[in-house]
């Protein structure tokens, strides 16, 4: 690890809080790599690129991804339906996938009702104990929380030149396994997530993430000098992200009260470095991560 964190400082990668006792583990290794080479810049701006697209999907797909309770849930619902489909886990029912979320059962069961009623998961009952019911995550579900995976996926790929996005795009069950390992890993140590308090702040919020990777990407395509169509303005992410006006100007607040980033006009002003550093960290480990279990 020492070893590292010289190569690290030769190459000026200032290590963002939290990773550093954390860079002994494969997937920061991988990371770091990914942080040191030249095209690092290009290939999370093609990420942000790709998270920013307007949705064709509507409620409750479309809110899926936006919020990290209802995130986590259906990340986890997937997680538990893989290691039942393998063998390895139990069922995946309501009761259990309530005590894995972060949520209230309430939020939970809202959340997934919602979820049946749009035809994302489907309700099994069990053959031989008719009581139990199983909630199993059908493929579209499957392709909603897998949006941002497959995006980091192909963003490693302008990196090392891997054709692992398009083997995934062909197979939908190995897409589901992804997001099963995923999970597994999460579940045994958390080296990912909760050393990003920033990103993490702008997850609580509904389309907050959008909108930080909105304005992320903004910043580099400016300093890479290349065309951003989604303007700055609140208008315009509220119409695209589907909150209101005023919610879009509270995610923002997290950043922009605290000086961290500042908006004129729909374009993007300063960014605070430990900010970029933030957010350059956080998506090379999703990148290595998802990478490193898709091969």
């Amino acid at each position: 690890m020492d070893q590292l964190r010289a190569e690290l400082d030769r190459d000026r990668l200032v290590v963002h809080p939290g990773v550093e006792k954390h860079l002994g583990e494969p997937v920061w290794q991988l990371a770091s790599g990914y942080l040191a080479h030249p095209g690092f810049d290009r290939a999370v701006l093609a990420y942000c690129r790709s998270m920013v697209e307007a949705s064709a999907f509507r409620w409750p797909a479309n809110k899926i991804f936006a919020q990290k309770m209802r995130y986590i849930t259906c990340y986890m619902l997937i997680g538990m339906w893989v290691r039942f489909d393998e063998g390895t886990g139990p069922a995946p029912t309501m009761t259990l996938l309530q005590t894995l979320v972060p949520g209230s059962a309430r939020q939970v069961s809202d959340l997934i009702s919602g979820l049946r009623a749009g035809g994302y998961v489907v309700a099994e009952q069990n053959a031989r104990d008719r009581r139990e019911i199983r909630l199993r995550p059908t493929p579209s579900l499957i392709l909603e929380i897998a949006r941002s995976p497959l995006a980091f996926i192909a963003a490693s790929a302008l990196l090392e030149h891997h054709p692992l996005r398009e083997a995934l795009d062909a197979d939908i069950s190995r897409v589901c396994r992804l997001i099963g390992r995923s999970t597994t890993a999460f579940q045994s140590m958390d080296v990912l997530f909760t050393p990003f308090e920033t990103v993490v702040d702008f997850t609580g919020r509904d389309s907050g993430y959008l909108i930080l990777c909105a304005v992320m990407g903004a910043h580099l395509a400016g300093a890479l000098g290349e065309d951003w169509p989604l303007a700055l303005t609140y208008d315009a992410l509220s119409q695209r992200f589907q909150v209101s006006r005023q919610h879009v100007g509270n995610v923002l607040a997290i950043a922009t009260t605290q000086g961290r980033l500042s908006l004129h006009g729909g374009r993007i002003g300063a960014v605070e470095s430990s900010l970029l550093q933030e957010f350059s960290w956080w998506s090379a480990g999703q990148m290595a991560h998802f990478t490193m279990l898709a091969r």
